[in-house]
C-alpha cells in the first residue's frame, strides 16, 4: 500500500497541491487504520490529512477517482501483497482426500481438445489462461506492474503512450499469446476459441491504453503544463504568438495577485533604538511617569504615485499591453497609478481602466493609439501639457520604450525636466542592450536622464522590476 500511496501523493503534487512528508505521514495512518475495503471513507480520510483549501479538495477528489478507480480498488494493493494473500489462504484450506485424489489424476480435459468446454483449456501461454478464466484483477495488478517497469509514470510527450503501451503488452506475455492465436487460427476446429481469445486480447490492450493515457494525465500532463508555464514567463512578449495571448493574461494576473499579496500588508520598518520621548511620556501620564509602555520611533514606508508611458507602436504594443495589464492587476498596493500612451501623440488612459473593464481598455487602447509612426518630441510635448506639473518628489515614473524616434526631435529637455522634479525615472527598453542606439535609437539621449536603463522583454523583467519598485518604495 505504501506504494501506491506514495504515488498518489506525488500526483498531487504534480497539480499543484502542497503536500508535506508530515501529512504524508498523516496519510499513512488514516489508509492503516480505515483500510481499502470502503474508498469512499478512504477519499475522505485522504482528504481531511492532504486537502488544505476547498479548491485542493476538488483537485484531491477528481485524481482519487482516476489513480485508484473507485469502482475498482486493485490499485490500492500490489501484487506482492496479492500474493501472499492467496498463498496463505491455500495454506489454511483443508486438503481433503478427495481433492488430492482429482489433483493427482491427469486431466483429460488438458489433453483432449474435444472435451474441453467454452473456456478453452487448449490454450497454454500464461496469459491466455489468464484471459480466458476472466482473471481481471490479477491483470489490473499486472498492467500496474507492468506499468511502472515501462515507464508510465516518466512519459515526457503524448507520442510516447503507444511506446509504453506496447512495451507493458509484451512484459504481460502477448508474444507468445500472439503465437499462440496463430496456431489456433490455422485450425479450423478452434476458430471459436480463436475468435474469443483474440476479443479478450483486445480488451487487454485497450485496458493497458487507457492505464497509460491515465498515467499520463496524473504525472505528464501537469509537467507539460509546468514547463510552458516557466517557457512563457520567460520568453519574450514580442515573440509570443496569440494563441497564447489568454494564458499569458491569466499568467500576468496570478504573477500580480502574488505580488500584492507580498506587499499588501501595512509596510512599516521600525527603530527599536530610537525612543519617542513624547509618545512615552503621553502614553504613561496616568501612571505618574513611570514607564510602562515605551513608544518608539518608526519610518513608514509609503507607496509610490506612479506614471507610466507606453509607446503601444509597432511590436512594442505587445510589450505595453502586458506592463498595462500587470500595473492595473497591483490596484491594491499601487492605488495611484496614472497611465499614458502614445505613438506620436499621447493620451491619457486612465480614465479609460476605470470606466471599463482591462480587456476592453486595452482593446481600446491598441485601436486608438497602437500601430502609428513613432515620434518621441511631439509625446513628451503632450505629456508636458498633461501631467508635467502633478509630478513631485514622492513621483516615480516609469517609460516603456524603444526609444526609436524616425530621426525626429527626442526633446529631451522635456526628460530632463521630469528626471528633476520626481523621486525616480525607469525606462523599460523592450530591446535587448546590444539594440541600443542602432538605427533611429537614441536611448542614450534619454539615458543620462533616468534613475535606471533596463531591457524589458518579459514577464520575469515586469514582475523583477515592479518587485523592486514596491520593496523599496
Amino acid at each position: 500500500m505504501q506504494k501506491p500511496l506514495g504515488d498518489f501523493i506525488y500526483a498531487l503534487r504534480e497539480h499543484g497541491l502542497p503536500v508535506s512528508p508530515a501529512e504524508s505521514l498523516d496519510a499513512m495512518q488514516a489508509v492503516r487504520l480505515i483500510g481499502i475495503e470502503h474508498p469512499l471513507q478512504l477519499r475522505s480520510a485522504l482528504g481531511m490529512t492532504l486537502a488544505k483549501t476547498q479548491e485542493h479538495l476538488i483537485v484531491l477528489e477528481t485524481l482519487f477517482q482516476q489513480f485508484f478507480q473507485l469502482n475498482d480498488h486493485t490499485h490500492l494493493t500490489s501484487q506482492n501483497e496479492r500474493a501472499d494473500e492467496t498463498n496463505l489462504a491455500e495454506a489454511q484450506e483443508p486438503h481433503e482426500p478427495q481433492a488430492q485424489a482429482q489433483e493427482s489424476q491427469p486431466s483429460d480435459a488438458a489433453t483432449d481438445p474435444q472435451s474441453n468446454d467454452s473456456t478453452g483449456a487448449v490454450v497454454a501461454s500464461p496469459l491466455g489462461q489468464q484471459l480466458m478464466d476472466n482473471e481481471q484483477a490479477a491483470l489490473s495488478v499486472a498492467i500496474a506492474a507492468a506499468g511502472a517497469q515501462s515507464g508510465a509514470q516518466t512519459m515526457q510527450a503524448v507520442t510516447q503512450q503507444s511506446q509504453v503501451t506496447y512495451r507493458i503488452m509484451r512484459k504481460l506475455g502477448n508474444e507468445p499469446l500472439n503465437q499462440e492465436l496463430l496456431a489456433l487460427s490455422e485450425d479450423p476446429e478452434q476458430n471459436t476459441r480463436f475468435i474469443e481469445l483474440k476479443r479478450r486480447q483486445q480488451q487487454l490492450q485497450q485496458q493497458a491504453r487507457e492505464y497509460v493515457e491515465q498515467q499520463y494525465l496524473l504525472f505528464t500532463l501537469p509537467k507539460g503544463k509546468q514547463l510552458r508555464t516557466q517557457n512563457l514567463q520567460r520568453v519574450k512578449l514580442t515573440n509570443v504568438d496569440h494563441h497564447y495571448q489568454a494564458q499569458m493574461g491569466q499568467l500576468i494576473q496570478q504573477a500580480a495577485k502574488k505580488l500584492a499579496s507580498l506587499h499588501s500588508r501595512r509596510r512599516k520598518v521600525s527603530k527599536r533604538g530610537l525612543l519617542d520621548v513624547r509618545r512615552t511620556i503621553a502614553a504613561n501620564a496616568a501612571f505618574d511617569g513611570l514607564l510602562f509602555h515605551t513608544k518608539w520611533k518608526a519610518t513608514r514606508i509609503e507607496r509610490p504615485k506612479v506614471l507610466v508611458l507606453c509607446d503601444v507602436s509597432g511590436s512594442v504594443s505587445r510589450v505595453a499591453r502586458f506592463l498595462l495589464l500587470f500595473l492595473h492587476s497591483l490596484q491594491d498596493v499601487l492605488p495611484k497609478v496614472r497611465s499614458f500612451v502614445f505613438a506620436s501623440d499621447m493620451g491619457e488612459v486612465t480614465e479609460l481602466f476605470e470606466r471599463l473593464t482591462v480587456e476592453e481598455a486595452l482593446a481600446e487602447i491598441m485601436d486608438r493609439w497602437a500601430n502609428r509612426p513613432t515620434d518621441y518630441g511631439c509625446a513628451l510635448e503632450d505629456f508636458k501639457r498633461l501631467a508635467l506639473n502633478d509630478i513631485d518628489p514622492k513621483t516615480t515614473v516609469i517609460m516603456l520604450g524603444d526609444a526609436r524616434n524616425n530621426q525626429s526631435d527626442g526633446r529631451s529637455d522635456i526628460w530632463q525636466q521630469v528626471y528633476q522634479r520626481s523621486q525616480r525615472v525607469l525606462w523599460l527598453n523592450p530591446e535587448g542592450r546590444f539594440s541600443w542606439d542602432s538605427g533611429d535609437s537614441i536611448i542614450s539621449e534619454y539615458a543620462p536622464y533616468c534613475s535606471k536603463v533596463e531591457p524589458c522583454n518579459s514577464l520575469n523583467d515586469i514582475n523583477r522590476i515592479l518587485n523592486n519598485l514596491l520593496k523599496h518604495g
